[in-house]
């Protein structure tokens, strides 16, 4: 063969082989199934994207005016994939918990002798309240919240991850859409101290991606600090940007907070929007706080490779 052929030739194949590589590393990783259970633990895939984030625009600490006139604005973001779960921490998984021999538990279960689906103490051990229900945990602090997700493998969403798994990728003003609720939605507007509905009730107020109880029932702890300047410097275009490493101080925020999601079975409908937040201390629990957890991607992957993730069919 002559030289100019031999040269040809070897360009060719060297021409092949950068194809070949190139669309090697441009090719998408095997795809993750939709739904998984892990340690008892319904997740759902949210996929990686750009969505609009739903954020308070208010200088906090100069009176808590709105900037430029607006007290919510939406700021399109890329997240990368992950998994949330399907439905809220379940009361069940808080007992095996608690019951933990020799646990030594930094954060306090402020439900301790009488909560609102799980009753009993450390030395006595807990019972279900209504086991026949598959009520949410209540009375936790972010803390504990934090603790809980952490033994069972998991851990907490980000507010950004939170409310991507709530809205999906319209602008849609309650997770279930824009419609107005009423008690097929939601659990909400109840005056009675303790009223947590089982975690799967109420299926016509599903989020975009199909989870339970986003609004109403019981707040949910994220992993997020409240910070203002944080909120305020976010931009359209922005990726996976990280949430705040601490908390705004002043004004009337004498200490750095906690944010939860998703109001609670006695707000209106209001504190069920995917733009409103409570604000909390960290190490303090309550009747009504709950939360839910989220996965990486990542670690499925190594669960599903361990075969520890049962995966749920699609109907």
């Amino acid at each position: 063969m002559k030289p100019s052929r031999l040269l040809a030739r070897f360009a060719a194949l060297v021409a092949a082989a950068s194809i070949s590589a190139g669309a090697l590393a441009e090719a998408p990783a095997a795809t993750l199934p939709r739904e998984v259970i892990i340690n008892g633990v319904e997740f759902v895939h949210i996929p990686a994207g750009n969505f609009w984030y739903g954020v308070e625009n208010v200088d906090y600490l100069n009176n808590q005016k709105p900037v430029n006139g607006k007290h919510y604005r939406d700021v399109e973001i890329w997240l990368d994939g992950f998994y949330m779960a399907k439905f809220e921490a379940r009361a069940r998984d808080l007992k095996r918990f608690l019951e933990q021999p020799g646990l030594k538990r930094r954060s306090k279960y402020a439900g301790e002798t009488e909560g609102c689906s799980l009753t009993g103490d450390a030395a006595g051990g807990y019972t279900l309240k209504s086991p026949e229900q598959d009520l949410p945990a209540t009375h936790l602090s972010n803390d504990l919240a934090k603790e809980l997700a952490q033994w069972l493998g998991f851990r907490l969403p980000t507010e950004m991850e939170w409310v991507k798994a709530a809205r999906g990728t319209d602008r849609r003003m309650f997770p279930w859409g824009d419609e107005y609720p009423d008690d097929t939605f939601a659990g909400f507007k109840s005056h009675a101290g303790c009223s947590p509905a089982p975690v799967d009730a109420f299926a016509n107020g599903r989020s975009a991606y199909g989870l339970y109880n986003m609004g109403g029932n019981v707040f949910e702890h994220v992993a997020d600090w409240y910070n203002n300047a944080h909120d305020l410097a976010l931009k359209d275009g922005m990726r996976n940007p990280a949430p705040p490493k601490g908390g705004t101080t002043g004004a009337d925020l004498d200490h750095p907070m906690r944010v939860l999601k998703g109001g609670r079975w006695s707000t209106h409908a209001q504190g069920m929007s995917i733009y409103a937040r409570t604000l909390h201390r960290p190490e303090g629990g309550f009747i009504c706080f709950g939360t839910r957890f989220a996965v990486d991607e990542a670690t499925v992957r190594q669960h599903l490779k361990a075969g520890t993730a049962k995966v749920v069919a699609e109907k």
